[in-house]
């Protein structure tokens, strides 16, 4: 026979793993559109001109960027706060590894803004672009780390 899921106590500790769901979701999408097309499309072909390229790139992204990291840190916030609020240790590995993905990207995002100032700067852009580049394949993960980890968290 199926095991019966019981609900969370609490619709705090659900609806903060549901938000930190959907902004996983939301990360990973967008962190898959910046590493398969825009990065691509910025990086490939002459290095003539990357400064401008990288310029209006960061004036562009930045609002959105900025935006999916602060719902995805109030997201985290609000289940981590269910959590602490109910005391359920249903889901705490998830929840909490969904979390520190959430913090981890805007916190590795903020490591790498010398790489694009330097890039800016046309200041030895090759191995600055590849640094940048695998430093965007470990975002990605991450991103995919915690849509997995919150989707167990919210099926706990």
């Amino acid at each position: 026979m199926p095991r019966r899921r019981h609900p969370d106590p609490d619709p705090t500790l659900r609806a903060g793993r549901l938000a930190l769901l959907t902004t996983s979701a939301v990360h990973l999408g967008f962190q898959s559109l910046v590493t398969s097309v825009v990065y691509p499309q910025l990086f490939e072909g002459p290095a003539h001109g990357i400064a401008e390229r990288q310029a209006d790139h960061a004036r562009r992204i930045a609002p959105v960027a900025l935006t999916l990291y602060a719902a995805g840190l109030g997201a985290a916030g609000w289940a981590s706060y269910g959590m602490a609020r109910t005391h359920v240790r249903s889901g705490l590995a998830a929840t909490v590894l969904a979390c520190v993905s959430s913090a981890a990207l805007p916190a590795v995002t903020a490591g790498l803004i010398p790489l694009h100032r330097g890039i800016a700067r046309e200041q030895d852009t090759g191995p600055r672009v590849r640094a940048l580049m695998a430093s965007d394949r470990l975002r990605t993960g991450l991103a995919a780390v915690g849509l997995v980890a919150a989707a167990r968290a919210l099926s706990a």
